[in-house]
């Protein structure tokens, strides 16, 4: 069997080799006037130097001289398909199988062609018909693979990847893209398995790391998930998504200046990095820099205006600091956009009654508990506003639905006891403050209104 030259693939999504079939070059000189065979060799030599112009110029000389050439032929296509002339590569490959039709090479190479021009049936198919003349080649295994991916048909990818990784068991690539389509599935702990395989093979994989960590950080194992994106950011320092997820990952742990640096370092890398300003705004908001976070949630919404979250990032930031109105009218952008985002609805009741605004705000709150009547700090916010309106009844009402549904919503007996007091129903408002008292746990941002709810009971029992 002749040696094979061939291109080096990269997981995940590059198509395997390519091969070219050599002739070996006789011993005499090579004369001026050469045969089919002679420019051949020479096309070889000139591919193998980089030369694609002048290889494709000596095979189509050969194929002059030789029409039935099949060797030059294959070569041809090889060097039309690095040049990009994908439909140059695919009629010589039909070339090729018009003259040895069980090259199985041929085929898979034929399947890389129609592959790249988006003809996933046709490779589908090529492959396939070049796995019933080699069913042992493992790198048609992997391409067929890869266009099942494509292809959706995540079943028929993952046993075509295994029985590549049968065939070539150290093929961390392999390996790295059956963990990638497991994923896909939802299988995280084989997909892991893979990942972690594809470490052991390659301790210096760059997307196997990457992607153990975000298996990793799926299923909310942060510091593991932590250590491959350091990793991988050790091995590919300008790694975007490793810092980015980083960032996640650590503000999901309470770290947030750490989050923080690992945000602004992917925006340094990439400046209009979408999710990496708005990660980046949440982190400044959650750390009580407001002004920071409000400019962060301003860029992102310049790059994607429609952004909800953003929107609904910088109406809670503009709230905090007071700015009410610009806050109402981001609220209402993402009402606009997701008519039943009750946390918009709530929170746009909560600026409106902050501005005074009782029965807008009421008629808020009441939309929001129609699609969703078990939203707890809605309806405790619709009592507050009726009885800051003197609607006694009515803010009772609410109070009672709302400890009824959600006995662990404390904070709703109190009112409730503060209300009924206030209607001048003691006793009824003496059970509530009990109730709280006995439900409620002892904790800084507790501890004042433990306090208050004691000195009320004391007040109506004496």
């Amino acid at each position: 069997m002749p040696p094979h030259s061939h291109i080096s693939r990269h997981a995940p999504l590059v198509i395997g080799v390519l091969f070219l079939f050599v002739v070996c070059i006789p011993d005499r000189s090579i004369a001026l006037q050469m045969d089919a065979n002679g420019y051949n060799d020479m096309g070889i030599v000139f591919q193998e130097k980089g030369d694609v112009d002048a290889a494709i110029e000596n095979f189509r000389q050969a194929i002059k001289l030789n029409p039935d050439f099949p060797e030059a032929m294959y070569n041809l296509g090889v060097a039309l398909q690095a040049k990009g002339d994908l439909d140059g590569a695919i009629e010589q490959y039909r070339s090729v199988l018009k003259l040895k039709p069980n090259d199985a090479n041929t085929y898979g190479n034929l399947g890389n062609a129609l592959k790249s021009k988006g003809n996933i049936d046709g490779a589908i198919e090529a492959y396939r018909t070049a796995l019933r003349i080699d069913p042992e080649n493992g790198l048609i295994h992997y391409n067929l693979a890869i266009t099942l991916n494509t292809k959706g048909d995540l079943d028929g990818a993952i046993a075509e990847y295994r029985e590549a990784i049968r065939l070539q068991p150290d093929d961390a690539n392999a390996h790295n893209n059956l963990g990638i389509v497991l994923h896909k599935q939802g299988n995280l702990d084989d997909a892991i398995q893979q990942y972690r395989e594809v470490v052991r093979l390659n301790p210096d994989h760059v997307s196997g790391r990457y992607n153990l960590g975000i298996a990793l950080q799926t299923k909310n194992e942060l510091d593991a998930a932590i250590t491959e994106y350091r990793a991988v950011i050790r091995l590919q320092p300008d790694h975007m998504g490793a810092h980015n997820n980083l960032g996640i990952a650590l503000q999901a742990k309470g770290d947030l200046d750490g989050a923080i640096t690992e945000y602004r370092t992917t925006i340094r890398l990439k400046p209009d990095h979408l999710k990496a300003h708005f990660n980046l705004g949440t982190a400044l908001y959650s750390k009580g820099d407001l002004d920071a976070a409000i400019l962060e949630f301003r860029e992102t919404i310049r790059l994607k205006p429609d952004h909800t979250e953003a929107h609904f990032g910088l109406g809670n930031a503009l709230q905090d600091k007071g700015d009410l109105d610009a806050a109402i009218a981001e609220y209402r952008i993402v009402i606009r956009d997701q008519p039943t985002n009750a946390a918009a609805f709530n929170n746009l009741g909560a600026a409106l009654q902050a501005k005074g605004d009782l029965e807008e705000a009421i008629g808020v709150y009441r939309t929001v508990l129609v699609f969703q009547p078990e939203r707890a700090r809605t309806r405790y916010n619709l009592g507050v506003a009726l009885q800051s309106k003197g609607d006694l009844d009515g803010a009772i009402e609410q109070y009672r639905t709302l400890v009824a549904k959600r006995q662990d919503y404390t904070v709703g007996y109190y009112a409730l006891g503060e209300a009924l007091a206030q209607k001048g129903q003691r006793q009824e408002a003496v059970k509530a403050f009990r109730e709280y008292l006995h439900r409620e746990q002892d904790a800084p941002d507790t501890h004042q209104r433990i306090e208050q709810a004691r000195t009320r009971l004391k007040e109506l029992e004496g």
